[in-house]
């Protein structure tokens, strides 16, 4: 873990005044110290360092640490500790791939001719009377991440088996099976239930939340060539993307514009206050 600051929370008043005190947030910060590297994997979490280092009270970092723990991300023993167990994987948005360099593998767990439907029709633009489907499972640390269902044209005849001991990626894929150029992504987010048999494939608990991810692929010259359909543990992974917003000129109104002092002036900054707190701000424990 880092250095925390040289001073305790309660050393600059003792109450929970200007600290955060809402679990959820703590955890976030957490976590994003444990993706980024901050905390590292196998350290050993001290609720004291903690609250130092997130400036946040005991009853929130331990509400925030049973929390992870309930999802594995970290240990927490009686008279042993709490240490970080594992962190999440990146997953790129409109890809397979993972974004901090660990090496993901399918395996083809169904492939069949089925009848096409008006919206696989629609949005592949083809008049083929049928369609592939291919399902697989993404694998990862040795554990399975995630499934997908894959639409697509049968006169793309190639065997997904072949990509199965290689490091996956979208730009493999459309090159080495399907044999054209990659384009663009269209990606749409959700989460949903799973259902038994997702719930067998994925090793989760019936009903338990997936993120699930509907992506259609297109060709450099933007011809539709696939629509998947993925579901992931969401405990296991996060999508990330990056987006550059740098080549984007906008201008405010004058009166939008803050003055100097305005942006620099923080005493009317409202403090957070803990759940359920009314009138003067509740003594943390």
């Amino acid at each position: 873990m880092t250095t925390p600051p040289p001073y305790h929370p309660r050393s600059r008043g003792g109450s929970a005044r200007g600290r955060q005190v809402s679990s959820r947030r703590v955890r976030d910060l957490i976590l994003a110290s444990i993706r980024n590297g901050t905390i590292d994997i196998d350290a050993q979490l001290v609720e004291e360092d903690l609250m130092i280092m997130f400036n946040s009270s005991r009853g929130s970092v331990r509400a925030a640490l049973n929390e992870l723990s309930e999802t594995g991300v970290v240990i927490r023993r009686p008279r042993v500790g709490t240490r970080v167990n594992r962190r999440d994987l990146g997953v790129a948005l409109d890809d397979i791939s993972a974004t901090g360099g660990e090496l993901v593998h399918i395996q083809v767990t169904d492939q069949c001719i089925v009848p096409t439907f008006p919206l696989i029709r629609e949005r592949l633009r083809i008049d083929d009377d049928v369609v592939r489907l291919v399902e697989n499972s993404f694998i990862a640390h040795d554990e399975i991440i995630g499934m997908r269902s894959a639409y697509f044209s049968p006169r793309f005849n190639a065997d997904p088996n072949d990509l199965r001991d290689k490091p996956m990626s979208m730009a493999r894929t459309l090159a080495e099976f399907f044999g054209v150029a990659p384009g663009g992504a269209s990606v749409s987010i959700g989460a949903e239930r799973a259902d038994d048999r997702t719930a067998r494939l994925l090793d989760v608990r019936p009903g338990e939340t997936l993120l699930s991810r509907e992506i259609l692929y297109t060709t450099a010259d933007g011809t539709p060539v696939e629509i998947v359909f993925d579901r992931f543990r969401a405990d296991r992974i996060r999508f990330e993307s990056q987006i550059d917003h740098s080549d984007v000129t906008w201008c405010p109104e004058p009166d939008q514009i803050p003055s100097p002092e305005e942006s620099l002036s923080t005493n009317e900054l409202p403090q957070e206050s803990p759940p359920g707190a009314t009138g003067s701000l509740a003594q943390s424990g």
